[in-house]
């Protein structure tokens, strides 16, 4: 299923060891839901920066980051469709937003694991991140945030905040609220490439 939304969200996410002041300050201010688990596999692309494609509970799910402004990013969804994906939206969905050329196709639809195995890991420039989520959301009438610790393969833990409305004013207004102006805003796609040290393709710069 395609997402359409064409003015997106703009976001801003701070990653460290030591956020659990900006969540206090969080919780204060805004409605805070549940704590939720999850596992997650993020695909990562050796050719762009912009493409944030994930697998949670069967489910690809892919955004775009299509806008700079200033310190903030704005991502627009571009799918969410259930496993096993049919050809047609691999070859026009999947691949294409992650940058990269599409892969033989030897069958009409894939798994999960299947395309995991087959169609991404022997990929030159795709690598894949498991990732384990503790997180719980706020809301507030301006905008959404959310708190995550996260770990990945190997072991190495992080915590996250991360700020995203339809109104930028919003999320700059609550970067300030909470004391966030020191921080420099990185999404999930750059914080696991840091992580795992990949790097751009030969010759191609990302984006």
């Amino acid at each position: 299923m395609t997402m359409s939304n064409p003015l997106g969200r703009f976001e801003f996410r701070v990653w460290g060891n030591h956020l659990s002041p900006f969540r206090d300050r969080l919780a204060a201010i805004a409605a805070a839901s549940e704590q939720q688990e999850s596992t997650e596999t993020y695909i990562l692309s050796r050719a762009t920066d912009t493409a944030n494609v994930k697998i949670r509970a069967g489910v690809m799910d892919i955004k775009l980051m299509f806008e700079q402004v200033g310190r903030l990013e704005r991502w627009r969804p571009m799918l969410k469709a259930e496993f096993p994906l049919d050809s047609r939206t691999i070859v026009e969905q999947a691949f294409p937003n992650l940058g990269v050329e599409v892969p033989h196709i030897a069958q009409p639809a894939y798994t999960h694991a299947e395309f995991i195995r087959d169609l991404v890991q022997p990929h030159r420039d795709l690598a894949i991140v498991e990732v384990a989520k503790v997180r719980r959301q706020f809301t507030s009438e301006k905008y959404t945030a959310e708190f995550a610790e996260v770990a990945i393969a190997g072991g190495v833990t992080s915590e996250t905040i991360e700020i995203e409305s339809e109104d930028p004013a919003s999320v700059l207004r609550a970067i300030a609220r909470l004391g966030l102006n020191s921080h420099t805003n990185i999404n999930y796609v750059r914080h696991l490439k840091l992580m795992t040290g990949m790097t751009p393709r030969a010759g191609v710069a990302a984006t």
